[in-house]
């Protein structure tokens, strides 16, 4: 009988690589260079994608799409309905999570503008105005970091679970992918 609860186990959560209780603990086991140095395709979608924008240098993001790697950015709308509906979440003052969010949309944006002209379209950057469930960041078609957002905790203070995609459409892996792409799908270009 156990061994047939271990397999069970394995065959659910055979995709859910790590859980940490914070992002803080998170990144400080797996930093932001470890994940992206060699990563070849990005996409992430969140309040203001700090794993990227405040702990990934700019010349690094730069560096990887001038070598060819494709971002799909999808940023919470900083002028939106859900991020003032979040800084009240939060506990925040009115209008500071929509600063930080325009810091690093800007950040990105001024990224992408320096680049030279054949590679500015590898960063596509949009933004989406929906409450916010979770932050996913999807990295080389194998690899999955999300994050719920959890009433009256930073996202920082979350929980997040690495995952490592097994199978074509099956597991976690499948399940993040397919919100990522429904919510870019619905995202405002930039």
């Amino acid at each position: 009988m156990r061994e047939q609860a271990d397999e069970a186990l394995t065959e659910q959560f055979s995709d859910l690589e790590a859980i940490y209780p914070s992002r803080s603990e998170f990144t400080s086991k797996m930093p932001a260079h470890a994940l992206f140095d060699c990563a070849t395709d990005i996409r992430a979608v969140g309040l203001s994608l700090n794993l990227i924008c405040q702990q990934y240098a700019d010349t690094r993001l730069a560096q990887l799409a001038t070598d060819g790697a494709r971002l799909r950015l999808l940023f919470l709308d900083p002028a939106g309905a859900a991020i003032r509906q979040r800084e009240i979440e939060e506990g925040q003052i009115a209008g500071q999570l929509g600063a930080l969010t325009s810091l690093n949309l800007q950040g990105v944006l001024r990224v992408r503008d320096r680049l030279p002209a054949e590679a500015r379209d590898r960063i596509e950057v949009a933004t989406y105005d929906q409450t916010i469930r979770i932050n996913i960041t999807l990295i080389n078609d194998e690899l999955c970091i999300a994050q719920p957002y959890l009433p009256h905790a930073r996202g920082v203070e979350s929980p997040t679970m690495v995952i490592k995609k097994r199978w074509p459409s099956a597991g976690l892996y499948s399940v993040f992918e397919r919100t990522f792409d429904e919510l870019w799908d619905g995202g405002q270009p930039r």
